[in-house]
This record gives structure tokens, C-alpha cells and sequence, in this order.
């Protein structure tokens, strides 16, 4: 993981990443205006393409993070920052549990002994 690996090869990692994504923007955008500029394409064909050029490209917003308040309350809430209790942590990690499994899913109606009782 990310915590065993030197912090300065992480940072190049990300810097490489970075530097990518911002070429691929870089590239869209000059392929957008292209697009925008040209006269002889319909005005939703031009939305179109021009959505499709920048597809993939759109800068992925990190959610909420969610801090578990204290009984002190010396923790403060800032943009993109939740302040929750104990309880509500839970329960979402117990949702997302439930999801997972959900996800899984059991394939056919019978399970277990049903299926042992019914069996041909």
C-alpha cells in the first residue's frame, strides 16, 4: 500500500498522473474547440461530439468525508467535511455491508434445505 512505499516515489506516481490527466484535458479541450469552430455540423451534433471528446475528463470531485465527533467537540466542520456520531458511522458501513452482499445475491429461488427437500 500506499503507507510501506517511499513518499517520494509516491509523489512521482502521482505527479505522473496528474501530468497525464492533464494532457488528456489539455487534448480534449483543443479537440472541443475544434468542434465548436466548425461550420458545417448541426448544433446538437456539435454538443454531442463535443461532450463525447470531453467524456472521462471531468474532474472526479472527492465526496464527503465523514468525522466522528467527540464528546470535547473540538473537532470543526469544513467544506467536504461531516460531522457524524458513532451511530451514524455504523450505519452506513452496515448498509454498504448489505449492498456487497446484496450484490452477491443468491442465484435461483431455493437455497438450503428447500432445495435439499425439492430436489428430483
Amino acid at each position: 500500500s500506499l503507507s510501506t512505499k517511499p513518499i517520494a516515489k509516491v509523489a512521482e506516481a502521482r505527479a505522473r498522473k496528474n501530468k497525464r490527466a492533464r494532457t488528456k484535458l489539455a487534448a480534449a479541450k483543443k479537440k472541443a474547440e475544434a468542434v465548436a469552430n466548425s461550420s458545417e455540423m448541426s448544433e446538437a451534433m456539435k454538443l454531442k461530439a463535443i461532450s463525447k471528446a470531453m467524456r472521462g475528463q471531468d474532474a472526479k470531485n472527492p465526496g464527503k468525508t465523514y468525522v466522528v465527533s467527540k464528546k470535547g467537540g473540538g473537532t470543526k466542520g469544513g467544506k467536504g467535511i461531516k460531522l457524524v456520531d458513532k451511530r451514524m458511522r455504523n450505519d452506513k458501513r452496515s448498509m454498504e455491508r448489505a449492498s456487497k452482499k446484496r450484490k452477491g445475491g443468491k442465484v435461483g429461488g431455493l437455497t438450503g434445505s428447500k432445495k435439499r427437500r425439492n430436489h428430483k
